[in-house]
This record gives structure tokens, C-alpha cells and sequence, in this order.
């Protein structure tokens, strides 16, 4: 039954195994002593470059070893301010979406929510557009990026040879506009 009171709530603890005067002692330098604040939540382990000549037992897959519980633990850098370099295209972050739809059970509607909440009208304009750099100013193509990116780094994945080569060729990473669409102007 839950107490009726307040009063009935507080309980007295007392540490029975610690001799009486110790205990009082005790109780009383609780009762003197500041609150302390609470231990701050350690920081997530920021992976960098997890799979490029890393020795680390995380990026070689093992099991227990891994600092994160799942895929949305690891963080990037660059991810909280929303300018991490992408360094993989649209045709490649739309294959790689088309695998995942391919796995038992996935369901897509519960995979946008995951990635950022991403609207169902995006993702499908996303995906009928065509090309390396088409859809890549639609905000599926960023958080679908984000989402692969932890997995790999997750996994313990390497990086592709592509990604390899885009990362030395495009060292602020890959525009965030298609180039089919950009406006030439041409004086008469």
C-alpha cells in the first residue's frame, strides 16, 4: 500500500554494520556537508577516421571491446553543428539504401524516423533522382550519409577505394548541390 503521508516517504538510513557513534558521526556530516553535483556523463567516444589504419579493437569488430551499445552512440565530428563532409555520392548513398530495403523486416517508415525524421515525400523525391550529384541538396541524402557513415565506423568497416579517392580530390567534401543544375550566365 503507498504511504498516505509525506512524512511516512523519508526514511531514515542508517548504515548497520558501522558502529553507532560512527554512524551518528556520519549522518550528522551528511546532514553538514553541501550537495554535491552529480558526475557529469562521460563523453562519447568521437570517431575520426575508425577503419583507416586504426588499431583500435573497436574498429577491428570485436564484440565486447566496442565503446558503443549501438550505431546512434557514435558521434562525428562535425555532425552536431551539421557540416560533416560527405564524401560519398547520391548514386552510392541510394544503392547502399536499396540494400538496406533488402533486409528482413526493415521497414523505411521507421528508418526516416531514425535518421532525422525525415519526411517520406524527400526520401522518394531523393530517390527518383538520378545521377552523382542529383538529390544531393535534398536533406535525405545528408542524413542517410550520417547513418552509413556510423554504421561503418560501428561495424568496424573500411572505407571503399571511392571513398578514399573522393576524400584526397574533395577535401571539404562533396558539394551539397546537383551540378546539373547550376546556372551558367553567358553576357550577349
Amino acid at each position: 500500500m503507498p504511504p498516505k503521508r509525506k512524512s511516512e516517504v523519508l526514511a531514515v538510513d542508517i548504515d548497520l554494520t558501522v558502529d553507532s557513534k560512527d554512524a551518528s558521526e556520519e549522518a550528522g556530516a551528511k546532514e553538514n556537508a553541501p550537495l554535491a553535483a552529480p558526475e557529469p556523463a562521460t563523453k562519447k567516444a568521437r570517431a575520426s577516421d575508425v577503419g583507416e589504419g586504426s588499431s583500435s579493437d573497436a574498429a577491428k569488430g570485436k564484440k565486447g571491446d566496442k565503446p558503443w551499445q549501438s550505431w546512434r552512440d557514435v558521434v562525428l565530428d562535425g555532425e552536431e553543428e551539421g557540416d560533416l563532409p560527405i564524401y560519398d555520392d547520391c548514386n552510392d548513398i541510394r544503392r547502399k539504401i536499396r540494400l538496406l530495403q533488402k533486409q528482413p523486416g526493415f521497414k523505411i517508415t521507421h528508418w526516416l524516423k531514425d535518421i532525422g525524421n525525415i519526411n517520406n515525400n524527400s526520401y522518394q523525391r531523393f530517390m527518383k533522382a538520378t545521377g552523382p550529384s542529383g538529390g544531393a541538396e535534398n536533406g535525405t541524402y545528408y542524413a542517410a550519409y550520417v547513418y552509413f557513415e556510423k554504421v561503418r565506423i560501428f561495424e568496424g568497416k573500411k572505407k571503399t577505394a571511392k571513398r578514399i579517392r573522393n576524400e584526397q580530390e574533395y577535401l571539404a567534401g562533396l558539394p551539397k548541390e546537383d551540378r546539373r543544375r547550376q546556372w551558367v550566365y553567358m553576357p550577349v
